[in-house]
């Protein structure tokens, strides 16, 4: 049982919860998205514009078989897949450990331009490398003026972290996507990652997926188009209790929407916001379910590793490692298998290391916020202040 209360000291509010329940939770986000993006990694952008006619359990039965890409065989022995949905977080993780919580933008992008391999990196995120080379530094690597992947899925697929870092902190979350969101995008790029970090805030006292969506949605400008895309897939839900009704209608209504150059006119779309309101079709019509959350975000086709690795994080915070199905665990085997990060972290790390640092630096957050850490029968307790999302003041639209 979660150790979670709201406490009241001198008109300031207090979330209380554990710092057992807290590392479980912080545990749950990491592996959700572990295991978001390992089943759901064989059907990635092979399903464009339409669904994809099969459940995920056919590839947790049939491993190895019925796909001609990859197969779990490659992942599963070492754990938890090199993938940018993990790889790029360890990167950000990296540079707030050594630079602190006052890290610069500069100093990530000066980072991931000494450790990052350009081929390892793809759209918003390989033109801002490329911005780089150029002498081109965040806030304008990832303005349309240079980028012309602004609004592409890269950072919505890398924001968890600070949602993770920042428990029952909106506000923090949001300071955090700003920052280092413009390193890769701009716009609904950057409103997706502070969408996606938002959820994560409340999941850690929150288990009403209806509730955690909504306090996402409140974290970016209700005017943007991604807040109208995600308010249309909430209204749906209500009307439709066939998810795929609901994803025939976000088809008609948004689905030529992409502005990246890669998919303009064609059925490829990463766009934030498509991508975006499948993570909230898993969460919604998964209704606290985790395979059936990871299931549907993945059946909805276009970026079916990123998405269900979105909406399993979130949901895993929500219920904690300790809720989460053996039978989802147990191919992660604690460990995440790592190629691309290896100048940081060796070959294979031991998720529990990932864990820790991260919780370890949500102290330090919930420190500079306000908060307070005590002892009670033994126990840390860390109560965090009370904070509502608060949108960006100046609303971001990209034109091209």
């Amino acid at each position: 049982m979660c150790l979670f209360t709201v406490l009241c000291s001198r008109e300031v509010e207090y979330r209380q919860i554990s710092y057992e329940d807290y590392l479980d939770k912080v545990d749950g986000a990491w592996l959700g998205q572990m295991i978001g993006v390992t089943f759901g990694e064989p059907t990635e952008f092979r399903y464009q514009g339409k669904i994809v006619p099969f459940n995920l359990d056919y590839y947790y039965k049939h491993t190895g078989k019925g796909n001609k890409r990859q197969n779990y065989k490659r992942y599963t022995p070492d754990g938890a897949p090199d993938q940018d949905d993990v790889y790029i977080e360890l990167l950000f993780l990296h540079c707030i450990k050594n630079y602190g919580i006052n890290v610069t933008a500069r100093q990530i992008a000066e980072e991931w331009l000494k450790r990052m391999d350009y081929n390892r990196v793809w759209h918003a995120n390989k033109a801002a490398h490329t911005n780089f080379m150029k002498g081109i530094w965040p806030p304008e690597s990832g303005n349309p003026k240079y980028n012309r992947h602004a609004d592409d899925i890269d950072f919505q697929i890398e924001s968890d972290l600070f949602g993770i870092i920042s428990p029952g902190l909106p506000q923090e979350s949001n300071r955090w996507c700003d920052k280092v969101g413009h390193i890769m995008n701009y716009g609904d790029g950057v409103y997706g990652g502070m969408f996606v970090a938002g959820m994560y805030t409340i999941a850690f006292f929150e288990t009403d997926v209806q509730k955690i969506v909504s306090w996402g949605l409140r974290c970016i400008p209700k005017e943007s188009r991604y807040a109208k895309v995600i308010r249309d897939v909430m209204d749906w839900h209500k009307q439709y209790s066939d998810w795929t009704y609901t994803w025939n209608e976000l088809q008609k209504k948004w689905g030529n929407t992409d502005s990246c150059p890669d998919g303009k006119g064609k059925p490829f779309n990463i766009d934030a916001k498509m991508n975006g309101a499948y993570i909230v079709m898993g969460l919604l019509y998964g209704e606290g379910d985790f395979e059936k959350t990871i299931n549907i975000a993945m059946r909805c086709g276009q970026d079916s590793d990123c998405n269900p690795s979105n909406a399993a994080g979130i949901l895993g915070c929500s219920l904690g490692a300790s809720g989460i199905p053996k039978k989802w665990k147990a191919p992660m085997k604690d460990f995440i298998y790592n190629i691309s990060m290896k100048e940081i972290y060796p070959g294979r790390i031991p998720r529990i290391e990932i864990v820790k640092t991260t919780a370890e630096i949500g102290k330090q957050l919930i420190m500079k916020n306000g908060g307070k850490i005590i002892k009670k029968n033994g126990r840390e307790i860390l109560n965090i202040p009370v904070q509502e999302p608060v949108p960006p003041k100046k609303l971001e639209i990209s034109k091209w």
